[in-house]
Parts: C-alpha cells; structure tokens; sequence
C-alpha cells in the first residue's frame, strides 16, 4: 500500500469483453475494449484507447497527440521512445514495462498506477491531477518530472538523477524513495518527506540555494 493509504482505482475492464486488436494504427486510433499484443513501431495518430488490456505489446517510438486513455492497463510492454502528448488518462495501469525515453505529455491524470518500470532518460508533465496517482518501485535516472505533482506518491521509487520542475507539490508523498542524486528539489514545495530524507539531501539542498558550506 503506498505511503499515504491511497490506492487508485483499477481499470474497468471485463475480459471476456476484450477482442483481438488490429495489426496496425491509423491516423484516427480507435482501440476499444481490444486486447493489444502486437508490435506498433512508430505508428502516429491521435485519438482514444478504452477498455484495453495490453499485454507484450510494443509501442517504441509512437507518437500520440492528442491521446484520450480511460480503464487501460499496460503489461510487460515496450513504450521506450513513445511520445504521448496532450494526454488524458483515467484509470490507467502500467506494471513491468520499458519506458526508456518515454515523454508523457498530460493535461489530466486520475487513478494512474505505474509499477516496476524502468522509466530513465524521459519525461513526465502533469498539468492537473485529480484523485490517486502512484509511481511504485520504479526508476527516473535522467527523466524530468514536472508539472503539478500535488499529492502524487512516490513509493519505493529510485530518483537518483531524476530532475522535479514542479509547479506545485503539496503533499507529495517521497517518504519510501531514494532522493539521493535527485534535482530541482526545491520546487518540491510543500512535499512528503522523513527526516532522514532531510538530513540526507541537506547537501542538495545548500547547492540548489546557493549556499556556501563553510
């Protein structure tokens, strides 16, 4: 459970409702209630993505804009390079999947669940979020984190290298992650932590704000 008791809600999926997805995306994505094992390399479009459950897919290099996601769950895929940009999601789940390089563009979250991901070298923006929004065991080596992270949990997360450009972070919830290496702390206003955290990015700190150590 993570840090603050909150658990997002699942996507809404019955899977004996799901058929097999078509081998290829257009310019008009239309995926509902599909089930998605394919490869996608470089498909482009924009559109809207419900009641799919994606298992093994491969979706490196794809560019969606403007992208509308409710009740998806992502498993064991491929999004390293994929560029998601004025992105909705609602009810979405992604759990042991490659997010190198991945850029999630959003202008609204709510109930996301990411896990076990290896999500380096990207970027995440959140415009407004809404309801529960959970990293958990994940990592951000070189990925930016930006936007509103308001009440967003980090729980158990590597953020060595990452770099926060928060707009705003009341009660972000970093008490079970790795702070160490992390930048742009500072903007992380109003956020979770424990005192050891404190003690141990005190450095960080000094160094973002200029200070002399002496």
């Amino acid at each position: 459970m993570p840090p603050t008791g909150t658990v997002p809600r699942a996507p809404q999926i019955e899977p004996d409702d799901l058929e097999p997805a078509d081998s290829a995306l257009d310019d008009e994505i239309d995926l509902y209630r599909n089930r998605v094992t394919g490869s996608y390399v470089g498909a482009a479009g924009r559109g809207e993505i419900a009641q799919v459950h994606a298992d093994g897919a491969d979706f490196t290099g794809t560019k969606f804009e403007p992208i509308d996601l409710s009740d998806v769950r992502i498993e064991r895929s491929d999004l390293a390079g994929a560029r998601w940009e004025g992105a909705s999601a609602r009810r979405v789940e992604i759990s042991d999947s490659r997010l190198m390089g991945f850029r999630l563009i959003a202008t609204f979250v709510e109930d996301v669940l990411i896990t076990g991901c290896r999500w380096d070298d990207g970027g995440l923006y959140v415009r407004r979020g809404k309801g529960s929004v959970v990293f958990r065991d994940c990592t951000f080596s070189g990925t930016t984190l930006r936007g509103d992270l308001s009440g967003v949990v980090f729980d158990g997360c590597d953020l060595n290298g990452a770099e926060f450009g928060a707009d705003a972070a009341r009660k972000c919830d970093l008490r079970t992650s790795r702070m160490m290496g992390a930048r742009g702390l500072t903007t992380l206003r109003g956020a979770i932590i424990t005192p050891d955290q404190a003690l141990s990015i005190a450095d960080l700190l000094a160094a973002e704000l200029g200070f002399t150590l002496a």
